[in-house]
């Protein structure tokens, strides 16, 4: 009988309504300045360009005037992101992200007027943290550098003081990717000898 009871009241019985209010900010994003929506503008590096203006290298999007400000990227063929960078003024200016073409980052830092320094973190192509440290100059590694194992484990740490290694740069000069002007004005600027 009791079981009917509620059987029957159960359809028909009010229902209690908990309601749970949060606070807005928690759920919604953060309002940007029009200078902040302008900066946030994409451009893939297919449609823009670099040259010298006033002793500086700046790109501008194509068929643009002023410098770029925004988000400059590239894309592999399948469509995710190779590369991420902000630029202010066609400048090499905030962060910057490569890419695995998996999708998982490769490596994250950032730009200072052009030049990739600051604090750097490197991955395995599973997602795993490889190293980090800092740049100067442009990728000139000083400091302490920590270096970790494919489970991520630390491994080892090496400090390179404050004049630094230009191991990288090295690398980057020997696979054609800079050229010899750029790498000897790194070498020369940071107390090393070009080759």
């Amino acid at each position: 009988m009791i079981k009917n009871a509620l059987k029957s009241n159960f359809w028909t019985a009010p229902f209690v309504v908990f309601v749970f209010i949060l606070p807005v900010s928690g759920f919604s994003q953060n309002t940007l300045s029009m200078q902040d929506v302008e900066s946030r503008r994409e451009v893939s590096m297919a449609e823009a360009s670099g040259k010298r203006t006033d002793g500086i290298y700046r790109y501008y999007a194509k068929e643009e005037k002023e410098p770029f400000t925004g988000i400059l990227f590239a894309k592999y063929p399948n469509g995710n992101y190779s590369s991420w960078q902000e630029y202010v003024d066609g400048v090499g200016q905030g962060k910057w992200i490569n890419y695995y073409e998996n999708g998982n980052p490769k490596e994250e830092g950032h730009y200072n007027q052009n030049l990739v320094e600051g604090s750097i973190k490197k991955y395995y192509e599973n997602g795993v943290l490889k190293s980090e440290g800092s740049y100067k100059d442009w990728r000139v590694m000083i400091g302490k550098w920590k270096y970790y194992d494919q489970k991520g484990n630390l491994e080892s740490t090496k400090d390179y003081g404050s004049k630094g290694s230009i191991k990288e740069v090295q690398k980057f000069y020997d696979s054609g990717e800079i050229s010899y002007s750029w790498y000897a004005n790194i070498l020369t600027k940071n107390g090393f000898k070009p080759q």
